[in-house]
């Protein structure tokens, strides 16, 4: 039982996340997904920069994902509308 709830806490803080998808966002110049990738690889690794998540701030953002989508938002990239 223990055993189960540590793995379950584990999955949950470390990675249980979704890898945002091409398909949820547009790029004002029509990149394609290749370039999509290469932007969020560069945005994940680089989202918890303190410049990225006052961008994000000031592009509307809140939550865990403000320097994230800021840094996307500075590299072109607009989340869809769901």
């Amino acid at each position: 039982m223990i055993k189960n709830i540590c793995i379950f806490v584990v999955f949950n803080c470390f990675g249980c996340t979704e890898a945002p998808s091409f398909e949820s966002f547009s790029h004002k110049e029509n990149k394609g997904e290749k370039e999509f990738l290469i932007d969020s690889q560069k945005c994940t690794k680089n989202k918890d920069k303190y410049s990225y998540k006052i961008q994000g701030r000031e592009f509307g953002f809140e939550g865990k994902d403000t320097g994230y989508l800021g840094c996307m938002k500075l590299e072109g990239w607009s989340k869809k509308l769901e």
